[in-house]
């Protein structure tokens, strides 16, 4: 099932245009207001529809969406056909291939019952394209499968993890 189909059969709502698919659920919206301080033109209460997605760059608006605390707002890039992640186990981290061509990975170290992420880093020409957090993201998914618990030790993951409620289930701050 398509990211859209999921969300729209949960209640999400769609904003779309050529280059981004942005999706609001309402009913779990905390209106905590992150949104529209981050973009006021993208996102305003006072119009219909209230999200313009054409009102900035998509990378910006990217950035937005990732701070949304209650996971309400979601977004999916369109050109990102050729974009894969793996998870390299051996290797303890994911990566990301833009057909052949490794563009980035999260690095992750285990111990006991955590994994430690240390790294994630994606070629700077593929920047803003959500793929940092589908990486990141790949290895929350396998650290779940494996009950294990995720200290968020590099900049970027403890910035999407650390107050996101989306990921309470495996975040450990020390």
């Amino acid at each position: 099932m398509s990211m859209r189909k999921e969300l729209e059969s949960k209640g999400y709502k769609t904003y779309e245009n050529n280059e981004i698919n942005v999706f609001w659920n309402p009913e779990i919206c905390q209106h905590s207001t992150n949104c529209v301080r981050g973009n006021s033109l993208v996102f305003d209460t006072t119009k219909r529809p209230w999200v313009d997605i054409n009102a900035a760059p998509v990378t910006e608006i990217a950035e937005i969406i990732d701070k949304c605390p209650s996971g309400a707002l979601k977004y999916e890039l369109k050109n990102e056909n050729n974009i894969n992640i793996e998870f390299a186990e051996k290797d303890n981290s994911s990566i990301a291939y833009d057909g052949n061509k490794q563009i980035g990975q999260c690095h992750f170290a285990r111990l006991k019952d955590n994994w430690v992420i240390t790294l994630t880093e994606v070629d700077e020409s593929y920047s803003g394209k959500g793929i940092a957090k589908k990486l990141v993201e790949k290895v929350i998914e396998h650290a779940r499968i494996e009950d294990v618990i995720i200290v968020p030790s590099c900049p970027f993951a403890s910035k999407l993890m650390i107050g996101n409620p989306e990921y309470s289930d495996v975040l450990k701050i020390v």
